[in-house]
């Protein structure tokens, strides 16, 4: 049986529905009760790509969870093949001398949202997440990222460390975010290719991963806080690495 995945939300829905190619076997599910000008943009998107469109009563919506979460918005699209496998996506990002981004113990899928959101608005090349220590690519995380994740490529490795050291071998820098990096990111804006390595905000980065770092980086903080969201923080050390980068418009 042919799997698939459930898009949530509006943005989220949106996004996906501008990727489809026509006739790509999605299905739009609509709430009784949404109506307004964005539901009736996103089904005129569906008609465009010949998504069909059912309109589903409360109790369906109900099992998908709070309103919050879907939006009164569901897409059901096919699990496809995935476009990039770890030397693809190496391949890719060599090649641009891009920059990609590793996700190393943020099991909290908001904040794994937000990462990726970031990355795709800020130009990176695509998104490593370990199959163990980190959430999966769930409909939180799509929802969380506004549908970033329709357009920017994300790969799933059975160990970190040996993709980052396979990495390595293959010409890219390794940047580790931690609370006792030696680096400001602004000073390492000419490392490319790179992989910046995010963690926890509680647990940062395991110690294998860090061991394979090249740099280490830290955000300045000023003020009595200590530290910082893990999805802000991201942010930020990304926005200084790409600062400067030209726009690229696809992968």
């Amino acid at each position: 049986m042919e799997k698939k995945e459930l898009i949530l939300g509006r943005n989220p829905v949106m996004e996906y529905l501008r990727t489809l190619a026509p006739g790509a076997g999605a299905l739009l599910r609509v709430s009784d009760h949404a109506h307004g000008r964005i539901i009736d943009e996103i089904m005129g998107v569906a008609k465009k790509k010949n998504v069909p469109v059912r309109r589903e009563n409360r109790e369906y919506f109900s099992s998908l969870g709070p309103s919050s979460a879907h939006q009164g918005v569901a897409l059901e699209v096919s699990r496809q093949a995935k476009k990039h496998d770890e030397s693809s996506l190496l391949e890719d990002a060599m090649a641009a001398k891009g920059v990609l981004v590793a996700l190393d113990q943020i099991t909290d899928p908001h904040n794994a949202g937000a990462i990726i959101r970031s990355a795709e608005a800020l130009g990176c090349h695509g998104i490593i997440m370990p199959s163990a220590h980190t959430t999966d690519i769930t409909p939180v995380v799509i929802k969380a990222s506004a549908g970033a994740t329709a357009y920017i490529p994300v790969i799933t490795v059975s160990n970190l460390a040996s993709f980052l050291e396979k990495a390595k071998k293959a010409g890219f820098w390794i940047i580790g975010s931690t609370d006792h990096g030696d680096r400001d990111p602004d000073s390492l804006r000419e490392t490319r290719p790179a992989i910046v390595v995010i963690g926890s905000e509680g647990s940062g980065m395991r110690r294998l991963t860090e061991e394979k770092c090249d740099y280490t980086v830290r955000i300045p903080l000023k003020g009595r806080v200590s530290s910082l969201n893990a999805s802000v923080a991201a942010g930020i050390i990304l926005y200084e690495i790409l600062k400067g980068t030209p726009e690229k418009n696809d992968y």
